[in-house]
C-alpha cells in the first residue's frame, strides 16, 4: 500500500483501491462465464460493459453531465477501433503466435483510435460509423474462420485475476485522472479493449487458434452491446439524472446481449 501511494502522489488511495477491486471482481466473474460456454456465447458475454460499466459508474460521480456525455461519445468512437483490434487479431492468428497477433491488434487500435479522436463527439455519427466498421469487420473476418473442435474451458484463476486487475487499474487511473485527460482521452481509454487483450491470448494459448478466432469473431457482435451502452449514456445523461442514465445504459447493453444470446442459440451450428 505504501509503495502504491508513493507511485500515485496526491491521489486518495482508498477510492483508487476500491475502484480497482470492484472492477476486477466484475471482470473476473464475466471472464469466468465467458470461458465456460463456447465461442458464440463467450463472445457475446465478453461484450458486456465490464470495464465501461465501472468506469462510467465512477465517472458520473465526479464529472458534470456534459463531460460524461462527451466521454461516452468518444468511447463509442473508440469501439470502432476495438472492432479493428479484433479483426487484426483474427487475421494474424493463424500464424500461431499469440503475442505477435496481440501486438498487431494493439497497433491497429492505437492507429485508428488516434485518427478517430479527431472526429467530433457526436453520438449519432459514432453509432453510424460503428455500424459500418462492424459490418466490414464481420464480413472480412469470415475468410479466417476454421472448424472448431468441441471443448470448453478458460484460462484459470490466475489469468482471470490478471485480467481483472489490469481492467481495474485502467478504470481507476482513467477516472482518477479524468480532469487531466479530458472527455476525449477519458472516453477513448475507458473503451480500450483491455479485456480482449487478455482473453484473446488466453484462448489462443489454451484452446487453440480455431476456437480463439471463433470467439473473437463472435465478440465483434458482442461489442454491439458496448456501443448500445455508450449511445444511451451519451444521450440520456443530458436528459436524466446520472443514476437513471447509467441504469438505462446498463439495461440497453444487457438487452442487446440477451438478444445476441437468443440469436446465437437459435441459429444452426455451422462450425
Amino acid at each position: 500500500m505504501t509503495a502504491l501511494a508513493a507511485l500515485l502522489p496526491g491521489i486518495p488511495l482508498e477510492p483508487l483501491v476500491a475502484r480497482m477491486a470492484a472492477t476486477a471482481l466484475v471482470v473476473m466473474l464475466v471472464s469466468w462465464a465467458a470461458g465456460r460456454f463456447g465461442p458464440l456465447i463467450g463472445g457475446a458475454l465478453a461484450g458486456l460493459p465490464m470495464t465501461l460499466g465501472p468506469g462510467f459508474f465512477f465517472l458520473i460521480a465526479e464529472a458534470p453531465a456534459g463531460f460524461v456525455s462527451q466521454a461516452a461519445a468518444y468511447a463509442l468512437l473508440s469501439l470502432c477501433a476495438t472492432q479493428l483490434f479484433l479483426l487484426a487479431y483474427i487475421a494474424t492468428a493463424r500464424a500461431g503466435r499469440p503475442w505477435l497477433s496481440l501486438v498487431a491488434a494493439i497497433l491497429a487500435w492505437l492507429l485508428f483510435a488516434s485518427l478517430l479522436r479527431l472526429l467530433p463527439a457526436q453520438p449519432f455519427l459514432g453509432i453510424a460509423l460503428f455500424a459500418l466498421v462492424t459490418l466490414f469487420c464481420w464480413r472480412l473476418s469470415r475468410r479466417f474462420t476454421q472448424p472448431v473442435e468441441p471443448g470448453k474451458g478458460g484460462g484459470g484463476v490466475g489469468l482471470l485475476l490478471v485480467r481483472g486487475l489490469l481492467a481495474g487499474l485502467l478504470v481507476a487511473a482513467v477516472t482518477t485522472a479524468s480532469a487531466w485527460l479530458g472527455s476525449a482521452g477519458s472516453g477513448l481509454l475507458l473503451a480500450f479493449p483491455i479485456g480482449y487483450t487478455v482473453v484473446s491470448v488466453t484462448l489462443h494459448q489454451t484452446l487453440g487458434t480455431a476456437r480463439a478466432i471463433a470467439t473473437l469473431r463472435s465478440a465483434l457482435l458482442g461489442t454491439v452491446s458496448l456501443a448500445g451502452f455508450c449511445l444511451v449514456m451519451a444521450l440520456a445523461v443530458l436528459q436524466w439524472s446520472a443514476a437513471v442514465a447509467f441504469a438505462a445504459a446498463l439495461a440497453a447493453s444487457a438487452a442487446i446481449t440477451l438478444g445476441l444470446l437468443a440469436f446465437g442459440h437459435s441459429r444452426p451450428r455451422t462450425g
